[in-house]
């Protein structure tokens, strides 16, 4: 398959397209390299170093290549940096968003090319129901959160009226190798490990008490979703399908178990909760299980020590 990615260069791209490249899809990379990522990171990825905002330059992209899938993975998605700057946040998640969607169809290409947009648990705010369902009602309590709900939104409609191919997967806190300390997914798992195996002069610290949990989703569990979301026989009808790992961790049992791997106490400095943010998530993966296949792999532990061991080892 020919399947062009939107933020190629970030944390899930990379991963994503180095998968594809390996499954021996045709990829094509799309990222306006934002985030301080270099400009060729995977070996065999036609690389375009260009923002979809560009809607233009996007559809004239879509006809000359012609993909069997764009997977949208393309964004800010930084809850305090949507916070301090909720304009050039819209910018790039909202109107990213709808220039793909608009671009697939000014090239002609709603019945061929299938969209697998990449949505965030944010949309969900503080669920009171746990394991949270899709079928929950949205609270965004952040503007990056209320721009993945409007582009859930917009492919729903583009689907209704377009008869667009589209599915949005709803990401739960995703972690693992490459996701760089400062970067878009610069959780307690990249800027922990960071001060632990890379740099000791950085002073972590700990927003609220530590009582808070997540359902941390390991990386390849997220890109074997997206590329399962793509790849699938049967269309999508706008379906939004939660991609976690179906269990929650408190971020001190994060402190914990990378003082395990690291061999030392992990010093935090304690501030108060963070502005936008959620005390608890945790997905329901049935309806993923169910139309994906989705059965991730959940040794938290064992996750959580190759992410040290890379920051250890391969840090760039």
């Amino acid at each position: 398959m020919r399947i062009i990615v939107t933020g190629s260069n970030g944390f899930i791209g990379q991963n994503t397209c180095r998968r594809l490249t390996e499954l021996g899809h045709d990829v094509i990379g799309v990222d306006d390299l934002s985030s301080g990522t270099p400009p060729n990171g995977v070996a065999g990825v036609q690389y375009h170093a260009h923002s979809v905002v560009d809607a233009d330059w996007f559809v004239r992209l879509l006809r000359n290549t012609i993909p069997d899938a764009v997977l949208h993975l393309a964004a800010k998605p930084r809850v305090p940096y949507s916070v301090r700057n909720p304009l050039r946040s819209a910018e790039a998640n909202a109107m990213g968003t709808l220039s793909v969607l608009n671009g697939i169809l000014k090239a002609e290409l709603a019945e061929k090319t299938r969209l697998v947009f990449a949505s965030s648990s944010a949309v969900c705010g503080e669920a009171t129901i746990l394991p949270t369902p899709e079928t929950y009602p949205s609270n965004p309590q952040s503007p990056y959160a209320l721009a993945k709900l409007h582009g859930e939104q917009w492919c729903d409609m583009f689907h209704r009226l377009y008869g667009l191919d589209v599915v949005s997967l709803r990401y739960f806190n995703v972690f693992g190798p490459g996701a760089l300390y400062g970067g878009d997914y610069s959780t307690v798992l990249s800027a922990w490990p960071y001060h632990l195996f890379v740099d000791p002069s950085y002073r972590p610290f700990l927003e609220g008490d530590g009582t808070q949990t997540r359902d941390f989703c390991f990386v390849d569990n997220v890109v074997e979703a997206t590329i399962t979301a793509a790849t699938r026989e049967r269309g999508f009808s706008a379906d939004v399908l939660n991609v976690g790992q179906g269990e929650a961790h408190t971020l001190l049992e994060v402190k914990d178990v990378l003082e395990r791997v690291a061999g030392r106490e992990l010093r935090l400095e304690r501030r108060p909760p963070r502005v936008g943010d959620v005390a608890h998530t945790l997905a329901d993966i049935s309806r993923a299980r169910e139309e994906l296949g989705f059965e991730p792999s959940t040794d938290f532990y064992a996750q959580v020590e190759r992410t040290a061991l890379w920051h250890r080892d391969c840090y760039p």
